[in-house]
């Protein structure tokens, strides 16, 4: 996160979504030590709430506006568009869109005209999703994601492979190579 910034995201959200938007904001700072703007947490009782959301996008350096089955909130739509003019001005701010579990289907779903042309977080399948918060972080931070898995059936591993990996013994059905074991222990 750039110095100008406070927070390493803002959390724009439908209110009936909170409880999601909220384990998902946990997640962000419990596993990837990052620090999410989420209403909630940041707004104080008995102050102006508009001027406190205006400051927190300012000091915001990438926006994720959550789509779940009630839609886009009335203010989520007004956090939205000013990320989206945010954006524009600094192509390095990303607007990032998340699905929520209860988010319509991909025939059904209707992102607003200027999120269609960017990728999506999809928790659909749960918010328990390691791969989508994986995802999400990757948006956050600005990082390509990669290649975190493979297709390829898992290696049979060998016996240098077993000992350098664990610092136990050889399972005791693990026969043969006795001398290469012994060189590997030397």
């Amino acid at each position: 996160m750039e110095d100008k910034f406070n927070f390493d995201v803002f959390l724009s959200h439908n209110s009936k979504d909170k409880p999601a938007v909220e384990n998902i904001a946990r997640l962000l700072r419990d596993v990837y030590n990052l620090k999410a703007w989420l209403d909630k947490w940041n707004l104080v009782p008995g102050e102006a709430g508009q001027e406190a959301l205006e400051d927190a996008l300012d000091e915001s350096q990438t926006f994720a506006v959550f789509l779940g089955p009630s839609g886009i909130g009335p203010w989520e739509n007004e956090e939205m568009r000013s990320a989206i003019e945010d954006r524009i001005k600094d192509p390095d701010r990303r607007v990032i869109p998340v699905l929520l579990p209860g988010a319509p289907d991909n025939k059904d779903l209707k992102l607003p005209r200027f999120l269609r042309r960017t990728t999506w977080v999809d928790f659909r399948s749960g918010l328990e999703d390691k791969e989508a918060l994986y995802q999400l972080y990757c948006g956050i931070t600005g990082q390509v994601p990669g290649d975190r898995g493979s297709s390829a059936p898992p290696k049979t591993p060998t016996s240098a492979d077993w000992h350098l990996a664990h610092p136990y013994p050889m399972p005791p059905n693990f026969t043969g190579r006795m001398e290469e074991q012994k060189m590997l222990d030397d």
